[in-house]
């Protein structure tokens, strides 16, 4: 979301009047992205990569609302499955619309997993 290097972005987008400044689409990419919140730990100088990964730790909290959110988009997508099923054996219409549905609820089910490792990753002990 953010240009490289741009991580002072990131902090001021905690505060809830800067995010109601940005435009509807920004606001939008920011409720679905659950990395928009957290600096780039891989560029830069230790010292800095260090402070990345420092800040990215106290804010892993930020990713439980992530996980709720995209739990709750794959169940919605996971019980509209069975309706489109029904539609698509009443009309062949129907039949991109439910493998849509049936796609949506698996790319959900995998950003969840993934905002899970995420947040399991980021409490634990870094072992250097």
């Amino acid at each position: 979301m953010n240009p490289p290097g741009d991580d002072a972005g990131v902090e001021t987008l905690l505060d809830s009047e800067a995010r109601a400044r940005l435009p509807l689409a920004r606001q939008f990419a920011l409720y679905l992205h659950p990395f928009a919140l957290f600096k780039d730990a891989s560029r830069g100088p230790a010292p800095v990569r260090a402070r990345a990964i420092a800040y990215n730790r106290a804010m892993r909290w930020v990713l439980l609302a992530y996980l709720r959110r995209w739990a709750m988009i794959a169940a919605s997508l996971f019980l509209a499955i069975a309706p489109a099923e029904a539609l698509a054996a009443q009309s062949p219409l129907f039949l991109i619309p439910t493998a849509a549905v049936a796609l949506g609820c698996a790319v959900a089910l995998t950003v969840a997993a993934v905002i899970a490792a995420a947040w399991l990753l980021l409490g634990a002990a870094c072992r250097e």
